[in-house]
Parts: C-alpha cells; structure tokens; sequence
C-alpha cells in the first residue's frame, strides 16, 4: 500500500504503475548471466514505484557541504554535520506533516527521517556518502543511489568548482537520463567577480565534457541555517530563494506521479539501450566468432580440393611417363623379338644393357621426381595449411579472451577450451609435417615400386633377349630360367627345333604377342600402383582433415550458432520490452 504522504494519483495512473512496475520486473528477470547489477537496479527502482516518493538525490563530494544544503533546504539542522565524512548511511528525508527527529534503518540500509520542509507532499529528499571521500565504500553507495533518483541535485564546492570526481558522477547521472540541476554552495567564500568567474567556468566546462546545459545556482548553506535559526525569511538567506522557486515550478509542472513514472521509464530505458548495445556488441562478436571458424572450414574444403587437383596432375604426368616407357618397351620389343637377329650373334648382358639404356632410360628419376614434387606439394601447402588455421584460431581465442562483460561467460569459457584443445590438435599436425614423415612415408613406398618395376622389367628383357638366342639356336637356353617368361620361352625353343618352318615362325608370333601383353600388363600393373599410392596419400589427407574439423571445429561452429541464436532472442525480446516501454510512456504522457 501506498504511503499517504506518498505522491497521490488514482484513476487510469493506478493501472499504468502497474503496468509499469510488471514490465520493469520482466525486463530484470530476462537479463542474462553477468547483468546482476542492472537487474538490482531495475528492481530498486520497481520498489520505489510502489512506495512512490518523488526522490530528489543531492550528490556531490564530501567536503561539498551537502548534509548542511539538505539541512538549510528543509529550515533546520535535521541531519548531522561534521568537517569529516560523516554520511556512511544514505539519509532519506521524507515529508510528513510532523517531524521524526530520531532517524529508522530501513531494511534496504538506508536511514529515514521524516519532515514537512521537503518541498511538498510525496517529495523525499536523499542525502548520499560524498563522491571522493576517502572512505572507498561512500563512493560506491552514492553511485548506486543514483539510479533510484527522480531528480538530481548535484552540489559543487565553490573552491574546488568541477573536479574530475565532479565530472564522473555528472557523467554517470546523464547515462541515467536524470534531471540534473547544479548547485554551487559556500558562495560566501567568494566575492561578486569570483562568483560570476565560477559559474561560467563551470557552465564551460560542463557543456564541453558532458554536453549537457543544466541550470546553476548559487548558494550558501551556512547563510540559510543561520537564517533559519534566527527565524529570518529563508527565501532570501544564502541566495536559497532562486532554487526553492524553481523547484517548486518542477514540482507543480505536473502530478508528482506522473513525473515519478516517466523518470523511472527513462532510466529503465537508459539501462535497455545500454543492454541493447552491449547484446548487438555480442552478437558482432559472435558473428566475427563464427565467421573464423567458417573461414577455417573452408579452409578444410579447399584443401580438400588441393589435394585432388595435385593427385590429378602428377598421376597424369606419371602416367605420360610410364606411357613413355610402354611405347619404347614394344618399339624394343617389336625390333628384336624377329628373325633377323637370329643372322647376327645375340648377347644377354648387351640386350639387357640397351633395354634398360633405351626402354627405361631416365624414366625412373622422371616418375620419382614428379611423385616427389606432389609430396613436397602436399607437405609443403599441409604446412601453410595448418598454420593458417593455428592463425585463425589464436585469432579467435584472442576475441574470447576479451572479459564478456555480462552474456554467456560460461558458454565463452567452454568455447575458449575448446579452442585451446584445437590450437594444441593443430600444432601437433603441424609437427608431423615439419619432421618429413608424410615425405619419407611416400618416398619409401615409390622407391619400392619402382625397385619391383625395374627389376621386373629387366628380368623381361632377359626372357626376349633368351628367346632370341633359343630362336638362334634352334633350342632351349639354360639360363632362360630364371625369366617369369622362361617356361614359354623354353616351349618356343623346342617348339622351332622339333618343327621349324613356318609352324615355327606362327608360333614365334604368338610368342611375341604373349610377350607384349606381359609388357602391358607390367606396365599397368605399375601405373595401377603408382595411383593406388597417390590415393592413399591423398586420402589419409583428407581424413586428416575430416577428423579434425569434426572432432574441433564442429562442436566449437555448433556452439557459437546455439550462442548467436540465443544473442538473436534476446535481443529481439529487449526491443520488443523497448517498444512496450515506449507505449506505456506515450500512454502517461497523454494523461492530465
């Protein structure tokens, strides 16, 4: 229930207070993890709706006098006085029409007295610790009084006219949206020239700092409680008469309540479009979160494709060399498997010589430094590969690592574990690439094929260069044997001497087309192998890079798009509370 010496409104503000109240305490609750001081103050200034004194907070620093202005503003010395801080408590001066000189801690701590000299019915007037004060907890309890004001009277000591202290609370009272009016006091202290010096210094400084142009008065406590002691008319001691008239227009331009509700509006949407700044900020940054982890992805895919279009390209330059081989292989084959080398004398080890000379010739180095460019390749660009994506991630845990002043610490502290788990994946890739076992690996696998080709190759030769000498001969060779073709061969042999003639020669034919198929095939088998090789290379890649994205980057993408959704909804509800403030603020404005 309402106090009586409350402001008093009925009818359609009754509803609106209501309405007013409601939305505060939903907007708190929606705040998220990390808001707990706005969501206090949103309740503070909840509650003080339902008590309904237009508050008046005078701030100021200690040493500004602001117990002796509160004093000389009610007509008597109510609230003690000292050259110390003596303030610990905020001093709450209700009106009432008689005076409670024994002061009440209420249970939000501060300390009530009760007085009819506040100005009018419903008006209380808060005296806060002095900003500056060297005791560090007076400052921080006059900060946090100021949300709950209605209006603010900010005292400032003549002598010391616009400290820094002076400016930050100032600051703090505009982000607020308060009225604020300035009050020089101990004016006796100065002369006519010293006081009009003060004031435009202050009014200068004031505009420049803070861009605000509120009125300034000037005035001396001292004077006006020494007035009211000798009962003297208090509108012309210490020059208070100028302040007391434009109160008392503030306070009768309209109903106190009506003025109440929309102070506290203000300052609930001060505090919304503070919040709404800071979730638009998040939601940036989870924006930019997002979009290293997709860049790094993409990154993943890309090098995907690298790896395939290198494949590509040495298989098609292997596969032109072993075409090379095979072309030159049968043009071998087709000059000396004939029966004009059975006219001259055929040796083995020459025959072998000028196969491996003229067939195979450089071919081998040819396939091993092209198997080798793609290793060195995909060793090379997997380095730059994965240093890019250390880059990426050491970019963004650099990003998480900025204090998140309010959303969603907790989901930050996970995704920054988890990024560091994915720096330490990465750097471990990393290293495997820079001690050579991906090259060394293929290398050894290549130099084994082409160890198995070459000999086989030259075994072939062997086994034509024997056939010849059977032809020659009219019989078997001994040393045949050791050919994969040796059996034929030795068949061929037998077959010329036993039938000779034309038989013979169909027979040396079919041999000789056997022969070419075992060359195709060797050399298919070989092209066969050499792919299979770059295959599994490529793929054991591939999986490389499969594997971490879904086991690092995944879940670290899944979170931020879980956390940008939940930035999005909240966001959206606080615009859609802005625009319920906004309503309810026309909806007072057009009431009498």
């Amino acid at each position: 229930m309402a106090n009586p010496a409350a402001t008093t409104f009925d009818g359609p503000l009754v509803a609106l207070r209501e309405k007013e109240i409601e939305l505060i305490n939903d907007i708190a609750t929606s705040l998220a993890e990390g808001a707990d001081e706005d969501r206090r103050r949103l309740r503070d200034v909840a509650q003080d709706l339902r008590d309904m004194f237009f508050i008046v907070a005078v701030i100021g620093e200690f040493n500004a006098g602001k117990s002796s202005f509160v004093n000389a503003l009610i007509g008597e010395t109510l609230l003690p006085i000292g050259i110390i801080p003596t303030t610990e408590y905020i001093e709450l001066v209700r009106y009432d029409e008689t005076a409670v000189r024994t002061p009440v801690v209420r249970e939000d701590g501060l300390r009530e007295w009760k007085h009819p000299g506040t100005g009018a019915p419903g008006i209380a007037i808060v005296d806060t610790p002095g900003t500056g004060s060297v005791f560090q907890r007076h400052e921080q309890t006059a900060k946090d009084f100021l949300h709950r004001s209605d209006l603010v009277i900010f005292l400032i000591n003549a002598k010391q006219a616009y400290a820094e202290a002076d400016r930050l609370y100032l600051e703090l009272a505009k982000q607020y949206g308060k009225k604020i009016i300035l009050v020089v006091n101990q004016m006796d202290l100065l002369n006519a020239a010293e006081q009009a010096e003060v004031r435009r210094f202050i009014q200068t400084q004031v505009r420049q700092t803070l861009n605000l142009d509120p009125l300034i008065f000037m005035v001396s406590a001292k004077e006006a409680l020494a007035a009211a002691e000798r009962n003297e008319d208090r509108e012309l001691a210490g020059n208070f008469g100028p302040l007391r008239a434009h109160l008392r227009s503030v306070y009768a331009s309209s109903s106190l309540a009506k003025q109440k509700l929309l102070a506290q509006l203000e300052t609930t949407s001060r505090i919304m479009s503070r919040y709404l700044d800071k979730l638009k900020g998040d939601q940036d940054r989870v924006t930019l979160d997002i979009g290293k982890v997709k860049d790094a992805r993409k990154e993943l895919e890309q090098q995907s494709l690298n790896l395939e279009a290198q494949m590509k390209t040495a298989g098609a330059q292997i596969d032109t060399i072993l075409e090379g081989v095979r072309k030159r292989g049968l043009d071998f084959i087709d000059k000396n498997l004939n029966f004009r080398p059975m006219r001259r004398s055929l040796n083995r080890d020459q025959l072998q010589s000028e196969f491996q000379e003229i067939v195979i010739g450089r071919s081998l180095r040819d396939i091993q430094e092209s198997a080798g460019s793609y290793v060195n390749a995909v060793v090379d660009q997997s380095r730059l590969y994965w240093r890019a994506v250390i880059d990426r991630l050491q970019q963004l845990k650099g990003l998480l690592e900025q204090e998140p002043t309010g959303l969603d610490a907790g989901v930050y502290a996970e995704q920054r574990a988890s990024l560091e788990d994915a720096i330490r994946m990465a750097e471990t890739e990393l290293k495997t690439y820079s001690q050579g076992k991906i090259l060394s690996e293929m290398e050894d696998l290549f130099q084994d094929n082409m160890n198995r080709f070459q000999t086989g190759a030259v075994v072939s030769a062997g086994g034509v260069a024997a056939m010849l000498l059977a032809v020659a001969l009219q019989g078997p060779i001994v040393g045949a044997a050791a050919s994969p073709l040796a059996p034929v061969i030795l068949l061929a042999g037998a077959a010329i001497t036993l039938v000779g003639g034309v038989p013979a020669y169909r027979y040396f034919r079919r041999v000789s087309r056997e022969t070419r198929q075992a060359f195709h095939e060797r050399i298919d088998l070989l092209i066969k192998n050499y792919h299979t090789a770059l295959d599994e290379l490529t793929q054991r890649e591939r999986n490389r890079l499969t594997q971490y994205g879904n086991q690092m980057l995944t879940p670290i993408f899944t979170r931020l798009e879980v956390l940008a959704k939940r930035t999005n909804d909240q966001e959206g509800q606080m615009r859609r509370y802005h625009r319920d403030m906004a309503d309810l603020k026309g909806r007072i404005e057009t009431l009498d």
